[in-house]
């Protein structure tokens, strides 16, 4: 990416083209010739100049052609330089904001679902496919635990952290404990694990639990042992997505090979996780354009990530598609969503934990 910007410029009647070339293929799907250039209003060049501009534009790889058309298409390289360097951001106007936040206010509180939610006005408003990674739940700061009993030698334990999400933990019990004494070691627990890491409280809590001199000793000591493991599963993360519709109308996917790689990505979750939380770490908002991606699934797909807060946990959302994407739409809309998200999640848990 950053070769492309520190080792070559192009002149003026390159960038034109090339702008011309990327936006009108984004738009029509139809590799783009020098005549239908020659055409746009404003333009002074003839179509044999445009040819020319356009050869170059090949020999520099910027550009390639279909065997079956004289037109030309944008390679990788050719995106990259467009959204660099050429590309204004389309905003969302305020009907298009107002509309995704009536959307995702008028669901239900729950995180899941409003992130689900989120996913499927991604994919509309994109006409691409949508995608939600949730919080990392293993970011937060251990808030409380609240112990309910539930049925006879069942507990109910609550795991709240201080972003407002919760984790919520079935446990069997060797005996019926009363509601007073769930009471006092959850009240024992919270006093000794408050306000740590959650990953600091899993490498620490048999030291800060071991040697109680309060009454159930061994049993406090049991029930707090038992949200390790749950820690470890809270390091899974769930997502959503919609709009695979939008994908199988593509032209690009008439391909029946490229149409199954993506399928068969939206089936393994794990690697989807994966590339998302790649994207996740470079900060802001990313664009990862076709060979740029690192999984050989999506090699002929452009990527548009960034992330969304809730407190102290961030979660990840953003557009997959083909590499013919509306760039400049695409990356308003994941920026306003990722702070319309941030905002509306923030509003929910401060009336009350929000169950994830």
């Amino acid at each position: 990416m950053d070769a492309i910007k520190k080792t070559e410029t192009l002149t003026e009647r390159e960038r034109l083209v090339l702008n011309l070339i990327v936006e009108n293929f984004v738009h029509s799907a139809v590799p783009i010739g020098s005549r239908m250039i020659s055409k746009k209003v404003g333009m002074t060049l003839s179509p044999a100049t445009i040819r020319n501009v356009m050869g170059d534009l090949e020999e520099r790889g910027y550009l390639t052609h279909p065997h079956t058309s004289a037109g030309r298409v944008p390679t990788d390289k050719g995106y990259r330089f467009y959204v660099d360097s050429l590309m204004g951001v389309e905003a969302l106007s305020e009907t298009e904001k107002q509309k995704i936040t009536d959307q995702l206010t008028r669901v239900s509180k729950e995180v899941d679902v409003i992130l689900d939610a989120a996913s499927q006005v991604l994919a509309r408003v994109s006409n691409q496919l949508g995608v939600v990674l949730s919080p990392r739940f293993f970011q937060g700061i251990f808030d409380k635990i609240e112990l309910v009993p539930i049925a006879e030698k069942k507990v109910l334990m609550v795991l709240s952290i201080k972003s407002g999400l919760v984790r919520t933990i079935l446990l069997k019990m060797e005996a019926e404990v009363s509601r007073e004494v769930l009471e006092q070691m959850a009240a024992v627990i919270n006093e000794r694990l408050h306000g740590l890491n959650l990953q600091d409280m899993k490498r620490t809590l048999d030291d800060r639990i071991r040697d109680l001199d309060v009454p159930n000793a061994e049993l406090v000591l049991t029930v707090a042992q038992s949200i390790i493991p749950h820690l470890d599963r809270a390091g899974h993360r769930s997502f959503h997505f919609g709009g695979t519709n939008n994908i199988m109308v593509q032209p690009e996917f008439f391909d029946q090979q490229k149409l199954s790689n993506v399928l068969n990505l939206l089936e393994s979750k794990e690697i989807l996780i994966h590339l998302f939380e790649h994207n996740e770490t470079m900060g802001d908002l990313s664009i990862a354009i076709g060979e740029e991606n690192r999984d050989e699934l999506i090699k002929y797909c452009s990527l548009i990530t960034t992330s969304y807060h809730l407190g102290s946990v961030s979660g990840t959302l953003g557009v997959l598609g083909p590499t013919r994407m509306h760039y400049s739409k695409v990356v308003s809309l994941v920026d306003f969503m990722a702070k319309a998200l941030s905002n509306i999640l923030t509003e929910e848990v401060s009336g009350g934990g929000a169950s994830n």
